[in-house]
């Protein structure tokens, strides 16, 4: 099949099959007569990475996913090991992210006149140092 039916039967744009390529998230396909050219298990293995992108993997753990483990590792052991790590970055994500809404909060209640008297009331909640 060609890049462009590759694309439609994925819903992949074609410009990113071929950065995924480039980038060796992919592997590079056959050419016949200077054309792309790809098996049917291309599909498949779009599909996985469409599911990793909308797990949160970045591209570099995308790539480790498809080419980063022994011949002969399951997927469901590649899974596990990348979602794992996920897990911790995603809980860290959250965590932040509270506070940051907590603090969104606060600031969205300001009675402050000017942003200095701002500034003052943030250096003492924040616990910086006033000047």
């Amino acid at each position: 099949m060609t890049i462009g039916e590759l694309s439609v039967g994925s819903g992949i744009p074609a410009s990113t099959i071929r950065y995924w390529e480039r980038v060796g998230v992919l592997p590079e396909p056959i050419r016949a007569s200077g054309q792309r050219r790809y098996s049917p298990d291309s599909l498949h293995q779009l599909s996985v990475l469409r599911l990793a992108q909308e797990c949160g993997f970045r591209l570099d753990e995308m790539r480790h996913l498809l080419h980063g483990f022994s011949p002969g590792v399951p997927a469901s052991r590649r899974w596990k090991q990348m979602a794992v790590r996920k897990q911790h970055e995603i809980d860290e994500k959250i965590s932040r992210l509270k506070t940051m809404r907590k603090l969104v909060d606060s600031v969205a209640g300001c009675q402050c006149a000017d942003l200095t008297q701002c500034g003052r009331i943030a250096a003492s909640v924040m616990g910086t140092t006033q000047q």
